[in-house]
């Protein structure tokens, strides 16, 4: 394990090699309890699970421009800047809120469409309770990043075009 917490991830592609790869990898062992038959509830734990491994993992191994590459992240800090902290979390909170508004109108029947029984409700309650813990490392990660007083990333210019009559 102490290899692949090694490796470091600074290119954007990889980054979103990285991001679709565990995606594809979640969806395939999904994908693969189901044909198994596997219960929805024990579907939505392990997917929690393979999400927040990935989400972890991607925070220790990715850098950004600026950022010294061979030290360890400590453990708290989930990217380089509290301004993508602040973003992420925002944006994963937003779906907590939605999710959870989602299983409010589930219980009282103004929700037309949904999994219904306990299988359903599992389903409902861990994606809640996943993108409310990821919003939650991703807003303490800016909090803490801003009290650190962490400097902006330094410019990146492009060479102006030269034209050649």
């Amino acid at each position: 394990m102490r290899r692949i917490l090694d490796i470091r991830i600074v290119r954007w592609e990889l980054k979103l090699a990285y991001v679709v790869g565990a995606y594809l990898v979640g969806l395939a062992i999904a994908t693969m309890l189901r044909a198994l038959g596997t219960a929805e509830a024990t579907i939505a734990l392990v997917s929690f699970c393979v999400d927040l491994v990935a989400i972890l993992l991607g925070a220790r191994v990715f850098r950004g421009r600026g950022e010294p590459i061979e030290p360890a992240r400590t453990w708290w800090r989930m990217t380089a800047r509290p301004k993508l902290s602040w973003r992420l979390g925002i944006l994963f909170l937003v779906l907590s809120v939605g999710s959870a508004t989602r299983l409010v109108l589930l219980a009282i029947g103004a929700w037309p469409v949904g999994p219904t029984g306990a299988d359903g409700d599992i389903l409902g309650i861990a994606v809640l309770v996943e993108y409310g813990l990821i919003a939650f490392l991703y807003l303490n990660s800016a909090i803490r990043l801003r009290r650190l007083g962490v400097p902006p990333p330094e410019p990146k210019f492009r060479p102006t075009v030269r034209i050649k009559p």
